[in-house]
C-alpha cells in the first residue's frame, strides 16, 4: 500500500497520514513532507473588535510525536510537481508508486 503526500497534504489529509503510521500492512509514503497544519482553528473576538484564531488540538503518535510545522516526512522522497516535470507532463511520484506496487 502506498500513499502519495506533499506540501498540499494538509488538515484532514495529514490526520489520515498520521493515522496510517505504524499500521499493518505498512503504508509507504512517497513524495515530500506534508504541510504540518493539523488543527482546526478556534475563532475568537476580543472586546475591542479584534479577531484571532488559535489552534486548539494536538495530534500525537502513540509515542507522543507531533508533526506540526515540519509535516510528516515521506518514506521515499520524490519531488512533487517540480516545474520541469509539470512542463514535461511527467509525474515521478506516481511513477515511483507504480514501480513499488508492481514489485510486490
Amino acid at each position: 500500500m502506498v500513499e502519495l503526500i506533499g506540501s498540499l497534504t494538509i488538515s484532514a489529509g495529514e490526520t489520515f497520514t498520521q493515522a496510517m503510521i505504524g499500521r499493518t500492512p505498512h503504508v509507504t509514503r512517497i513524495g515530500e513532507n506534508t504541510q504540518g497544519v493539523f488543527s482546526d482553528v478556534l475563532g475568537r473576538s476580543l472586546p475591542n473588535g479584534w479577531r484571532f484564531g488559535l489552534a486548539n488540538e494536538v495530534f500525537r503518535t502513540p509515542q507522543g510525536n507531533t508533526f506540526d510545522g515540519l509535516g510528516i516526512p515521506p518514506d521515499i522522497g520524490v519531488a512533487v510537481f517540480a516545474d520541469s516535470d509539470v512542463t514535461a507532463g511527467k509525474d515521478p511520484v506516481l511513477a515511483k508508486a507504480l514501480e513499488l506496487l508492481w514489485k510486490k
